[in-house]
C-alpha cells in the first residue's frame, strides 16, 4: 500500500498551523508548491480596512511531531541550520522567518533569520536559540511582523479603533500666588544672598524663592518671614503677578518663569535635592541609606531611593538609584502648567554623583517603557498635589492641581508601538552585563576614593 510517512505528515501540519496563525493575525498566507528552502510568504494586510501593504515576509517551516527540538524544555530550545540553508536565507531580498512548531499541540515559535545570523558567532555555529515566552508565533506577533517588514512605517500605520479612551498627559495644572514681593538689595549675586542669610541667626528660615533683577530682589513670600528681611536695604513693595504674566513682554515672562522655578525648588526642598549640573531635583538618601518609598496615585508604594549593594560584598553599597524629575513651566490657553519629565539619578553613596552616571542613565532609559514613565509621572504629580497619605503635610508656594486628561473616542493598541521582545531581552541582558562591569570597576576605583 502507498503511504505518507510521519515526517511528511508533520511537515504538512506545520504549514497548516502557520496558515491558521497568519489568518488569525489578519494577514495573507501564500504557500509555495515547489521550494528550495522557503515554504511560503506572508503578505501583510490591514485587518481593519483590508488594504494590503505591499510588504512580504518569507517563511521556512520546521515541524516536530511527538519528538522535541534539540535542548527543548518548558522555556527554550534550539535549532541547527545547515550552511546551505543559512546562505540561501541571508541572500533573500526580504526578511525570512524560521517557524518551528509542534502541529499536534498547536504551538509555534519564530525567529528573524537575517537578524539572528548577522552576529558572526551565531553564523559560525549555525544555531538559533528560541525563547518560548517571547517568540510565540500567534496573533500577538502581528505588530512585530509589521515592524519587521516595514521598519520605517512607510506602508503601515496602526489604525485607531472605535473605543473610548482617556489620555493622561504630563501637564500638571498649577496656580501661582497672586502677589510678588520686591525690595531693594545691594547685590546681584545669588550665592552672596544665601551666604549672608546663613551668617545670620540660625533660627531664621533661609529664603530660597527669589530672583535678583535690576538692584531689586523679587520673592513669593514676604521677605520678613525669612532671613531675607535682614539683608534687604529698603521697604517692601507688592505687585500683581499679572503685571508680568499679561504684559506681553518676553523678558518679564522669562523672569516669572524663573521665579516659578525657584518656587518649585523651594516646594520640594524638604524631600528632594537640587542638582545644578543636570538641572533636576532628586529624592534625597535616607540617613542610614535604607530604601525609601512613598505612596503613589494608585495607592501602591513606589521606591524613590534604592541602594544597590555589591555582589562581591553585600554589606557595601555599590551605587544608589534616586527617582528624579525635570520640569518646565508653560502657559496654555491662559492657564499655567508644569510639564513633568521623570528621570533618574545615580550616586556613589547617596550624595556624590556616580562615576558611571551616564552609563547607568543610558541603560535604564533603554529599558524604560510607557507604563514605567506613566507611573513615575503619576507618582510625582501625586506628591506635588499633596494628596493624603503621600508624605507628611507641607506648605507650598504654588498650588498643584491634577494631571490634565483628554477623552477620545479612538484608541490604538499600545502593543503596536512595542519593539521585538527579543530585542528587549537583549537590552536587559546588556544592561545587566554593563551593571556587573561597572560594579567591578567601582570596586577597583574605591581603593583610590577619598572618604566623604
Amino acid at each position: 500500500m502507498k503511504k505518507i510517512d510521519k515526517s511528511a505528515h508533520t511537515g504538512d501540519g506545520g504549514i497548516a498551523l502557520i496558515h491558521m496563525r497568519v489568518y488569525e493575525m489578519g494577514f495573507v498566507w501564500h504557500e509555495r508548491k515547489t521550494d528550495a528552502g522557503i515554504d511560503g510568504e506572508i503578505e501583510l494586510r490591514n485587518p481593519v480596512t483590508g488594504e494590503v501593504a505591499n510588504r512580504t515576509l518569507f517563511v521556512q517551516s520546521k515541524g516536530k511531531g511527538e519528538r522535541r527540538f534539540p535542548g527543548e524544555n518548558d522555556t527554550t530550545f534550539h535549532f541547527l541550520c545547515s550552511d546551505a540553508d543559512v546562505g540561501y536565507w541571508m541572500s533573500a531580498p526580504v526578511p525570512v522567518l524560521l517557524v518551528c512548531s509542534h502541529p499536534e499541540t498547536g504551538e509555534a515559535w519564530w525567529m528573524h533569520v537575517q537578524g539572528w545570523f548577522a552576529d558572526p558567532a551565531h553564523r559560525a555555529s549555525g544555531r538559533i536559540d528560541f525563547d518560548k515566552d517571547t517568540q510565540r508565533f500567534d496573533r500577538s506577533a502581528a505588530h512585530r511582523l509589521l515592524n519587521l517588514a516595514d521598519p520605517h512605517g512607510d506602508a503601515h500605520v496602526p489604525v485607531a479603533e472605535d473605543r473610548p479612551e482617556t489620555l493622561t498627559s504630563n501637564l500638571l495644572r498649577i496656580s501661582p500666588p497672586e502677589v510678588i514681593y520686591h525690595a531693594p538689595i545691594d547685590t546681584q549675586d545669588a550665592r552672596e544672598v544665601f551666604a549672608r542669610q546663613r551668617d545670620l541667626d540660625p533660627a531664621l528660615q533661609i529664603g530660597e524663592d527669589f530672583i535678583l533683577r535690576g538692584d531689586r530682589i523679587y520673592t513669593w513670600r514676604p521677605p520678613h518671614l525669612s532671613a531675607l528681611g535682614k539683608i534687604i536695604t529698603g521697604g517692601v513693595s507688592e505687585m500683581a503677578v499679572s503685571e508680568w504674566a499679561d504684559a506681553g513682554d518676553d523678558v518679564r515672562e522669562r523672569w516669572l518663569v524663573h521665579l516659578l522655578n525657584q518656587a518649585f525648588r523651594a516646594d520640594v526642598a524638604a524631600d528632594c535635592a537640587w542638582h545644578g549640573g543636570r538641572k533636576i531635583v532628586y529624592w534625597r538618601a535616607t540617613p542610614d541609606l535604607t530604601a525609601r518609598s512613598i505612596r503613589s496615585a494608585s495607592g501602591r508604594t513606589r521606591q524613590v531611593f534604592t541602594p544597590k549593594y555589591k555582589k562581591t560584598d553585600p554589606s557595601q553599597v555599590s551605587y544608589c538609584l534616586h527617582a528624579a524629575l525635570e520640569w518646565q513651566f508653560l502657559t496654555v490657553g491662559g492657564s499655567w502648567y508644569c510639564a513633568l519629565v521623570p528621570t533618574y539619578h545615580y550616586t556613589r553613596d547617596g550624595y556624590r554623583d556616580s562615576l558611571y552616571l551616564a552609563e547607568y542613565l543610558a541603560g535604564i532609559k533603554r529599558l524604560d517603557r510607557n507604563p514605567a514613565v506613566y507611573h513615575q509621572t503619576r507618582m510625582w504629580a501625586h506628591y506635588l498635589h499633596g494628596d493624603d497619605d503621600t508624605l507628611d503635610p507641607r506648605s507650598t508656594i504654588l498650588t498643584y492641581g491634577l494631571l490634565e486628561t483628554f477623552d477620545t473616542d479612538k484608541g490604538i493598541d499600545d502593543k503596536a508601538w512595542l519593539s521585538d521582545p527579543r530585542k528587549v531581552a537583549d537590552d536587559e541582558e546588556a544592561l545587566e552585563d554593563d551593571t556587573i562591569a561597572v560594579q567591578d570597576a567601582e570596586e577597583e576605583l574605591a581603593l583610590f576614593e577619598v572618604p566623604r
